[in-house]
């Protein structure tokens, strides 16, 4: 009888051990995972810099410019500069490498989406007459 005692004391105490320190490691492990979560950002988007494009079809002027995508207050921008122009892009839309916005020149509305990989930008115009490709590509500064 004494060895069962001795014996079920040795089990019990090992199986409390074994849940006390047991407990204590995986709730370790869930206030680290916790923490890693609240870490993680973000990933910034390709699109944000400067990039410079062709337009084609586009009348000489407005062929040929440079644009800046970039976040001021939270608020997600596009510049646009052209020959003779600039102009800051409304109803601007950022979803993940993708940009759309619209801008005004000469009383008309023209509808953009640009989309970056890597160092290359590509995407389209809309207005009344039609939809034209652009390409691009970032501005590096040394």
């Amino acid at each position: 009888m004494r060895t069962f005692k001795k014996n079920s004391l040795a089990v019990l105490t090992t199986f409390l051990i074994s849940m006390t320190f047991g407990g204590a490691i995986s709730a370790n492990d869930l206030s680290t995972n916790d923490k890693e979560c609240k870490d993680v950002k973000p990933r910034e988007s390709e699109l944000l810099g400067s990039w410079e494009y062709s337009a084609e079809n586009a009348p000489e002027q407005y062929k040929l410019g440079a644009l800046s995508i970039f976040k001021e207050n939270g608020e997600n921008n596009v510049f646009v500069q052209l020959d003779e122009n600039e102009v800051f892009g409304k109803k601007v839309k950022l979803e993940g490498n993708t940009i759309s916005f619209e801008v005004k020149l000469e009383g008309i509305v023209f509808n953009v989406k640009l989309t970056a990989k890597g160092e290359v930008l590509t995407g389209t115009y809309t207005y009344a007459d039609g939809t034209f490709g652009i390409k691009g590509a970032r501005v590096k500064i040394m």
